[in-house]
């Protein structure tokens, strides 16, 4: 009987492992993807959010977003947080593979 026991957690054991190391290999691969396909620096992201918007840049952090759907479209984007002379937040998604920008205004 603890032989069958020790069976079943080895089984078991290596299922999670196998799963792991599956789940790891796939989001290194959009990782990469992602690397790859990286244009525009964070320099650069501030250059352009500042020709956006005016204002003083308070913080900038890059995220990575991974498409489940198709990994080569995996991505780096930087969320760019602008104080405006209004004393408004402006936050700013820009694409580290474009430099394309979205918005969202905060109070």
């Amino acid at each position: 009987m603890l032989k069958h026991k020790k069976k079943i957690m080895i089984s078991i054991i290596a299922i999670l492992v196998s799963g792991i190391a599956i789940i790891s290999g796939y989001y290194g691969m959009g990782y990469n993807y992602a690397k790859k396909n990286e244009n525009y620096t964070e320099k650069q992201v501030r250059e352009i959010s500042l020709a956006h918007t005016n204002g003083e840049i308070i913080n900038v952090k890059k995220e990575f977003e991974l498409e489940d759907d198709n990994l080569a479209q995996s991505k780096f984007e930087y969320e760019v947080e602008i104080k405006t002379p209004d004393n408004l937040l402006n936050i700013l998604k820009v694409s580290a593979r474009t430099g394309t920008i979205v918005i969202d205004n905060e109070d």
